[in-house]
């Protein structure tokens, strides 16, 4: 099949987050035919990926972070638990954040979102993904994935209505709150904290 963009309408004005509607003509076995697609963005009419193809500057960053004991060499991971409006309940998660316009890469908004969300400094970044889709059928946001250990803790500085809370937990106990109904991880959360399990359980 082949898929021409026609015409974007922008639906709605918010300032966060937008509703378009994509217009497109799909051919298919020599027939041509209109199709709509409707998306939710973060970005303006102009900036939509459909149009700038930009697919390498995320929108933002998830943080899986860590902390070794000096003593026992003992790795602990930092969940966070967030009130997320669009789900109406409380999620369990890593420390997430969008990029800034003064933000170079993904390791600067990391740095930043480190402390304004959870209040630590961090080292040795790792990116775990690089900028890639979050829900292509729901939406052209992009974020990128890194892990890095806890260096020192300092002040927090959330945003008004920012609900969130940190604490470090076992490898141990990551994998009981895997399996315990009451604690509701994403499923990328879910993938990532399987993920260090493996890597840290050597």
């Amino acid at each position: 099949m082949k898929w021409r963009l026609v015409d974007i309408v922008q639906e709605t004005n918010h300032p966060f987050l937008n509703y378009f509607t994509m217009h497109y003509e799909v051919e298919n076995h020599g027939k041509t035919r209109p199709y709509s697609y409707f998306l939710a963005s973060r970005h303006s009419k102009e900036e939509l990926r459909a149009l700038t193809k930009d697919y390498n500057r995320p929108d933002g960053v998830l943080l899986a972070l860590y902390k070794i004991d000096e003593a026992t060499k003992e790795v602990s991971i930092l969940l966070t638990k967030q009130f997320r409006p669009a789900i109406g309940a409380y999620v369990t998660s890593f420390a997430a954040g969008l990029l800034d316009k003064d933000d170079e890469s993904d390791f600067d908004a990391a740095r930043r979102e480190a402390i304004e969300e959870v209040g630590y400094t961090i080292d040795d970044i790792e990116r775990l993904a690089p900028s890639c889709p979050t829900s292509t059928g729901l939406s052209d946001e992009m974020v990128s994935f890194l892990m890095a250990r806890v260096v020192k803790k300092v002040d927090n500085h959330l945003e008004d209505f920012e609900d969130i809370s940190s604490e470090f937990v076992s490898l141990e106990e990551l994998k009981r709150r895997l399996d315990d109904p009451q604690y509701f991880f994403p499923m990328n959360i879910r993938l990532v904290c399987l993920l260090m399990i493996a890597r840290f359980s050597r």
